[in-house]
């Protein structure tokens, strides 16, 4: 039986005034964690203009998530996910999103959201022809 994934919840705003729909996002986060039986690890945020670039390397905090992300998965050998509530908390624009990934990706993890989607598959793929 494989151990539960530990997930990596991330998130963005740039809008001080919108911190209850935050709010509601990382609940929405937690609670599909809790469905599935996944270990939150922990919560990044990038906060105001960290949170307007669509630049992967220029969010502090993603980036710091997908160093924890990598150290842990080789260290305890479990599988590990970047967990959003949609696809937008990475990014808005749908050409750069793979960018995002393919961090989560080289960290060993994949990403997926509050609304089932997962880009695991993708991930698997990937990998297995890469293996050969």
């Amino acid at each position: 039986m494989t151990a539960p994934p530990r997930v990596y919840v991330y998130d963005r705003t740039a809008a001080h005034h919108s911190r209850r729909l935050l709010d509601q996002r990382l609940l929405g986060c937690r609670n599909t964690a809790e469905r599935y039986g996944w270990e939150v690890v922990g919560v990044w945020m990038d906060l105001d203009l960290d949170a307007m670039t669509e630049l992967p390397s220029e969010r502090p905090k993603f980036m710091r998530l997908v160093q924890q992300m990598n150290a842990d998965g080789h260290v305890l050998g479990r599988p590990v996910m970047c967990l959003v509530h949609n696809w937008d908390r990475l990014t808005t624009d749908n050409s750069i999103r793979p960018a995002f990934q393919r961090h989560v990706l080289g960290a060993g993890g994949h990403t997926a959201t509050t609304f089932d989607e997962s880009d695991a598959r993708a991930r698997d793929a990937f990998v297995g022809r890469h293996r050969a």
